[in-house]
């Protein structure tokens, strides 16, 4: 791995994956996905559904993943509710829970900091649009902390994109957005391993912040990343010694 200062004191953008980079929601989403099963029936163990799901959607390349995903588990399971109405109870949980989930410790002092030195902002998320307005109107822990809306330059979710992360198009779009010729001076921060590889497909390089949700991949993550940092005080500290240089 090169030297991560030199790489910090040159940047014009700095782009953000949300679930489990900025927001600890991925144990969340998982809570979700369990219970989801259970609703419709079945009585797997958490890790076989977990794995299940993760192999399904990884399989799955184009359209709505969860969609896609819920339909599986309607056919699979021979369940009296269509693919659809399992998305829409999905869907009307994670409205409720996604009220109440928080910024990973320091991020959000991690925003400001970027801000304040005027470098760009932009979000990369898989999450939908409806997600993140409920981050941003009705996550009281969010948007009194750092409203995401006030500090990032752009926003593109799930809904904006045809093709799903490890594709680079969400990356490709956000460069193309802000006209980033030279991508030296621009730095993804990214926590898994189909985050990690959009971006190195985009040709950008990464900063892991370390997710404990993705250690099943740790060692690929590793091996892909240009930077690895634990939490987020570790990365402030590291941009306001290369400013200094």
């Amino acid at each position: 791995m090169r030297n991560l200062k030199n790489k910090l004191s040159n940047l014009d953008l700095v782009i953000f994956d949300l679930d489990g980079t900025l927001i600890d929601s991925n144990g969340t989403h998982n809570n979700l996905d369990i219970e989801l099963v259970h609703f419709i029936g079945e009585n797997k163990s958490p890790e076989e559904i977990l794995h299940e799901r993760d192999e399904v959607i990884k399989n799955n390349k184009t359209g709505d993943i969860y969609l896609n995903y819920c339909n599986y588990l309607s056919t699979k399971y021979n369940s009296n509710l269509s693919g659809e109405e399992i998305l829409q109870y999905r869907r009307d949980l994670l409205k409720k829970t996604s009220k109440d989930i928080k910024y990973k410790p320091d991020a959000d002092k991690m925003i400001k900091y970027l801000k304040s030195k005027n470098i760009k902002l932009a979000l990369a998320t898989v999450s939908r649009k409806g997600t993140i307005d409920i981050y941003i109107n009705e996550n009281e822990n969010i948007k009194n902390k750092c409203n995401i809306k006030d500090y990032f330059d752009l926003i593109l979710t799930k809904d904006d994109v045809t093709l799903k992360k490890p594709n680079p198009e969400v990356y490709n779009k956000i460069i193309e957005k802000f006209q980033i010729k030279d991508l030296s001076k621009c730095i993804v921060i990214e926590d898994s391993l189909t985050g990690v590889l959009a971006a190195k497909n985009a040709k950008l390089d990464v900063i892991v912040m370390y997710d404990k949700y993705s250690d099943k991949d740790r060692d690929r993550i590793n091996e892909l990343a240009d930077y690895t940092v634990s939490n987020f005080k570790e990365l402030i500290d590291l941009f306001e010694e290369a400013r200094k240089t």
